[in-house]
């Protein structure tokens, strides 16, 4: 037997648009980082690119 499970170390988590502030992707992010995620990324409700940031 091995006994209890570990936690997951790494989480789903939501990129949201900064102008619109709807959810646009998913990304997987490590728990043990503690900063939130930015990536410049095309939004289709803006119809252009945007930068998204990590949310709930």
């Amino acid at each position: 037997m091995r006994g209890v499970a570990k936690s997951k170390a790494v989480v789903q988590v939501y990129l949201v648009c900064s102008e619109c502030r709807t959810r646009n992707y998913y990304k997987k992010k490590n728990k043990q980082y503690k900063k939130k995620l930015q990536f410049r990324k095309y939004c289709p409700v803006c119809k252009k690119h945007t930068l998204h940031v990590e949310g709930k």
